[in-house]
Parts: C-alpha cells; sequence; structure tokens
C-alpha cells in the first residue's frame, strides 16, 4: 500500500477521536458536525454505521450541508454497513490486519483520492458492535488497528460507543484503555473538542461521566434488589431462599420459616439436603437437582419433602441456577411451594375417577351380558319361529294329506249310496258337508304353510292368499307388485307372508277398514313388503321409534312381525292417524338373494 507524502498540513488532518453518547440524537450531532465540515472543505467521508444511524445522518446532512448531494454525486461521501464489513475482516473471533487494510484501507485509499487535499472524514461504529458482543480484546485489537491505518493516510476518524454499554464499576479499566487509543475524547452531548490543551479536561469529564453512569447503574441495581428482597420477606406461602454453588442455604425468607419450621439462624449455612427424605439423600437426588440446574438453567420436581419435626409435606420445587454477567455459576435460587391439599385432592379425584371408570366398566359389563341374553333371546325367538313354521307345515300337510284323503273317501262312498230318494237327499247333503270341510281343510293347510310360496314364490302366493282373504273377510284388496320383484330367500319370502298374514287380519280384526292396498316393491337396496288400509287407526302407544326401526310395544303379533325383520336386518315401520295405517315390512337385498344363488 502506498504510503502517502509526509507534510504538516496533512498532518494535521490525523486524529483518532471517540465519542460516548447516551443517546443517539447526540451522536448524529457529533458525526453531523464532523463530516459536514470535512465535505464543505473539498474532503471525502466514509460512514461505517448501522442502517438507523446512516439513515439519520443522511436526513441531517441533506438539510444542513450545502452541496451534499453533490458529493455524493461525485463520490466523496460514501456509506457502509457496520455489521457487514466487520464480518469481511475477522477471523476466530478476532480482526485480521491483512484483512482489515484490504477491506477498510482499500475503502480510505479510494476516498483519498476523490478528496481535495487527500483527507478523509470517517465515522464508526464496528468497535462498539464488538464492545456489546463482549468481545473486548477484539475491540482494543480493531481500535490499534485503524491507529495504523492512520499512519498511512490522513485520516480523521470518530468513533461511536454507547455511554450505556460502560454501566458497571467494573468497566471502568478497560473504559480507560479504550479512551488510550484515541487521540481526542468528547464527552456525552459536548459541542465539540477544542485544543488539546482542552484534551485532559475532556478526557476527566468522558470519566466522570462513566462513572456517574456506572454509579446510577449501581444504585438502580440496589434500589431493584432491595424492592425484591422486601418482596421475598413478603411472602409468607412460598419458601424463597438462595444456596451457594455447593447448595448451602444462604438465605431464607419467613415464608420458607412457616413451611419448614427452620429459623434463618438456625439453617443459613446447612445443606439443602435435609429437607429431603433418607432414601432421595441414598439415592443423591439433591446433587442431581444442582447439577441439573446448573447445566439446563432451571430444575423443576414435586415430591415429598421434610420439615424440621420430622413432619412430611409434598412441595413443588423449581431450582434456578444464578450466573454473573461473565456466565461464572454464583449458586442458586430456589422456590419451594406446599402442594399438600392439591396433591390430597388430586388423589380423591384419582380415587374418584377410578371408581367411576370401575362403574363404567361393571355398566359395560352389564350391558354386554344384557346385549348377550338380547341375542339368546332372538336366537331363541327365530328358533320357536321356525319351530311354529316347520309345526304349520307338518300340520297343514297332515290335514291335506291324511284328514284330507279320509274326508274324501268319505265323499266318494256316500256318492256310492243311493238307495232310495230320502237316503239320496241324506246322502247328498252329506256329501256336500264332506265337500265343505275338504275345502276348509285344504285352505286350513294352505294357511298355515302355503306350498305356493316355496314352489312359486311370494308374487303367486300373495294374489292367491288375498283372494281367499277377500272372500272370507268381505275386505276389498288391491295388489301392485313392482316388475323388478323376483324370488328371494326361503326365509326371505315366509317372513314377508307370515307379516301380511299378520297384517291382514289386524285389518280385519281392528281397522273397521272396508279396502286395504297391498304391495310388492323393490327401492333403493330393498325388498318392502306395504299394507294400508283407511280405518280408524292404531293407538299412539303401539308404536314409538327406535335405532333399527320402530319398536312395536305392544300386541304379540305386531312384536312377532318386528322380530321377523330383525332377524333379517330389516325393518318394520309403522304410521297411523285416523284416516288410516301403513305398515311397510324392509328386507335388504343381500340378505333376501334371488331363489337361483340358492342352490
Amino acid at each position: 500500500m502506498a504510503e502517502v507524502e509526509k507534510n504538516p498540513a496533512i498532518d494535521n488532518l490525523r486524529s483518532h477521536s471517540v465519542q460516548f453518547y447516551s443517546h443517539d440524537e447526540h451522536l448524529i450531532a457529533q458525526v453531523a458536525r464532523s463530516i459536514g465540515a470535512a465535505l464543505i472543505s473539498g474532503e471525502a467521508a466514509i460512514v461505517i454505521g448501522t442502517s438507523s444511524h446512516r439513515d439519520s445522518l443522511a436526513k441531517r446532512l441533506i438539510t444542513e450541508i450545502p452541496g451534499f448531494n453533490d458529493a455524493v454525486r461525485d463520490g466523496r461521501y460514501f456509506t457502509m454497513d457496520a455489521a457487514e464489513t466487520l464480518a469481511q475482516f475477522m477471523i476466530d473471533d478476532s480482526p485480521d490486519p491483512e484483512r482489515f487494510m484490504r477491506v477498510v484501507g482499500g475503502a480510505v485509499a479510494n476516498a483519498s483520492r476523490s478528496s481535495r487535499n487527500g483527507g478523509v472524514a470517517t465515522f464508526g461504529e464496528m468497535v462498539a458492535i464488538l464492545w456489546d458482543q463482549g468481545n473486548k480484546h477484539a475491540t482494543i485489537r480493531l481500535e490499534q488497528l485503524w491507529n495504523v491505518l492512520l499512519e498511512e493516510y490522513p485520516v480523521s476518524l470518530l468513533c461511536g460507543y454507547p455511554m450505556q454499554s460502560f454501566s458497571s464499576l467494573q468497566d471502568e479499566d478497560s473504559f480507560s484503555s479504550i479512551c488510550g487509543e484515541h487521540s481526542h475524547v468528547i464527552p456525552d452531548n459536548s459541542p465539540g473538542f477544542g485544543s488539546i490543551s482542552e484534551d485532559a479536561q475532556m478526557r476527566d469529564i468522558v470519566r466522570l461521566q462513566q462513572r456517574t453512569a456506572a454509579l446510577e447503574k449501581e444504585l438502580e441495581w440496589r434500589s431493584h434488589e432491595e424492592r425484591l428482597r422486601r418482596f421475598v420477606e413478603a411472602v409468607q406461602d412460598y419458601a424463597i431462599f438462595m444456596l451457594d454453588v455447593k447448595g448451602n442455604v444462604s438465605t431464607w425468607n419467613p415464608g420458607a420459616h412457616r413451611m419448614k419450621g427452620y429459623r434463618a439462624d438456625e439453617i443459613i449455612g446447612k445443606h439443602f439436603s435435609v429437607f429431603y427424605p433418607e432414601q432421595d439423600i441414598q439415592s443423591g437426588k439433591p446433587a442431581m437437582e444442582l447439577e441439573v440446574a446448573a447445566r439446563e438453567g432451571r430444575f423443576e420436581d414435586e415430591g415429598w419433602r421434610l420439615r424440621k419435626d420430622g413432619s412430611r409435606f409434598w412441595a413443588n420445587v423449581l431450582i434456578t441456577a444464578v450466573r454473573g454477567e461473565d456466565g461464572e455459576l454464583l449458586g442458586f435460587g430456589k422456590v419451594t411451594r406446599d402442594f399438600t391439599e392439591r396433591m390430597e385432592a388430586q388423589r380423591a379425584l384419582d380415587c374418584a375417577n377410578q371408581e367411576l371408570r370401575r362403574e363404567i366398566v361393571e355398566r359395560k359389563l352389564a350391558e354386554q351380558r344384557l346385549a348377550e341374553s338380547e341375542r339368546s333371546l332372538r336366537s331363541l325367538s327365530l328358533h320357536l319361529l321356525r319351530s311354529q313354521d316347520e309345526e304349520r307345515r307338518r300340520i297343514g300337510r297332515d290335514l291335506h294329506d291324511s284328514l284330507g284323503q279320509i274326508l274324501t273317501a268319505i265323499k266318494m262312498n256316500l256318492q256310492s249310496l243311493a238307495p232310495g230318494r230320502s237316503d239320496a237327499d241324506r246322502i247328498a247333503r252329506c256329501v256336500n258337508l264332506a265337500d265343505n270341510c275338504i275345502k276348509e281343510i285344504r285352505t286350513m293347510s294352505y294357511l298355515l304353510y302355503p306350498p305356493m310360496l316355496e314352489e312359486l314364490g311370494l308374487c303367486s302366493a300373495v294374489p292367491w292368499y288375498l283372494d281367499g282373504f277377500a272372500a272370507r273377510s268381505g275386505i276389498r284388496v288391491d295388489f301392485k307388485v313392482s316388475e323388478k320383484f323376483g324370488r328371494l330367500s326361503r326365509d326371505a319370502e315366509l317372513a314377508l307372508f307370515r307379516v301380511l298374514q299378520e297384517a291382514l287380519a289386524n285389518v280385519h280384526r281392528h281397522s273397521g277398514s272396508r279396502v286395504a292396498h297391498v304391495k310388492l316393491l323393490m327401492d333403493d337396496g330393498w325388498y318392502i313388503l306395504e299394507v294400508r288400509d283407511e280405518g280408524r287407526g292404531l293407538p299412539d302407544k303401539l308404536t314409538s321409534g327406535s335405532a333399527a326401526g320402530p319398536h312395536l310395544s305392544s300386541g304379540v303379533g305386531l312384536r312377532g312381525m318386528d322380530e321377523r325383520m330383525r332377524q333379517l336386518r330389516g325393518r318394520l315401520d309403522l304410521t297411523s292417524s285416523p284416516n288410516g295405517t301403513v305398515l311397510r315390512a324392509s328386507v335388504p337385498v343381500e340378505r333376501s338373494k334371488n331363489l337361483s344363488e340358492r342352490g
């Protein structure tokens, strides 16, 4: 890097000043004075700062410095971001001299060529960023690199530090070291600096400002600590105390005395393990809690603790690690709350919940047993219905095959006997009676178990039955059947036929209707038998809704119809009004396969 020729005029441009400020407005005012004076005199200016400070400075220079925009256009004023620039020459948290000269020195060299006399007014706050990061060594080293740069270029450098960064009395030595790296020190809210003879006074003023700020901060902390101490002493429901790094009690509040029974003079200096049951001490629990708190910052636990008199209480414990500004472990803060009542309430609640869960389990078991009983009853009901159907079938066949044949033989024998007129009349009457008896027996056998139902199916058996019902009851019956209605399973066809028989029997016995309408439908995956009358309707107590369909609450016949449908996973819907009653028996298609599919 070429060295600028030394001459007194140029040397007077070299300076390294520092501004300690408490408010950003004070810093911007000082930087504006320094940069503005340089631009007015034809020098170049570099601002290496944060974005907020760069923006505030530019707004002020635009209004206060004539020709500021011309200086920007001519390349005599330009800015750099402090954090981004710092990152370009830092290696292992320390500024690298070679990179610093390449990055910052290169910028200064470019600015110097655009300056009228080679001078460059510079503002930088990269050192303030390093100081706020706690990297004190790197801060001093960067200040020293700036001084090396000033030996090669006529730069008037102004650095800025917030005064609150030195608000601790322990910062006094570091503060003095930073001041020692600068040729001029500017106090907070100062209009500038004058002759060298005034610099000593300025340094004294800055030193007093720093110490005043530190003392004010110390006073604030002590006031805060006093308020905190008073608050802790006022707390009665919590045990709040401090432990040293070894776990010995160092402070004790009245809440701790009230909860644990120890006076301060009895417990301070003793290890906090005296509060733990023997099994916890044997297992190393107290030491483990401090280890976790030191490693993770806090530890929380609930468990049994001991009072001075040996009685136990259920405690919620929070241990927090306390560290100094340098991260060194100073001790632990401990807060203990007595949760015995809450624990007992929770235990009682758990017992109640356990009892409730037991009752729920027992109720579910009872419901399962009830469901099993219901399934058993339904199975028995189905067995009885099937037995009834089989018995009807047997009786029907016996009537038709045995008694019917006997009566037929009697009729034929009577017809063969005709000796005289009077005897012929009596024989004719006997034959007529035998003929009627045969018809009645045939009808009874068909009603008990119609062979047409099994041979030709429901669509053929229903019209035959309706004709007989109309003849016997005097009730006119309309019948309609869907074209899609085919053969069903034997059980489904028999169930629907029995429902039809029972429904029409109810129409005949109870409704008073002179007409009935019967339909066989297929709708949305269901085979449906519908029986409708125009009678007086049924009482409300006979029907009530249920999840599986209406549950028929009265009448053996109605319950039997309902049970037949349930066995097929079907439905029995019964609606009634003063204008008549509608009964719909529905069987799902998948439960009523076609006859050809049954093999």
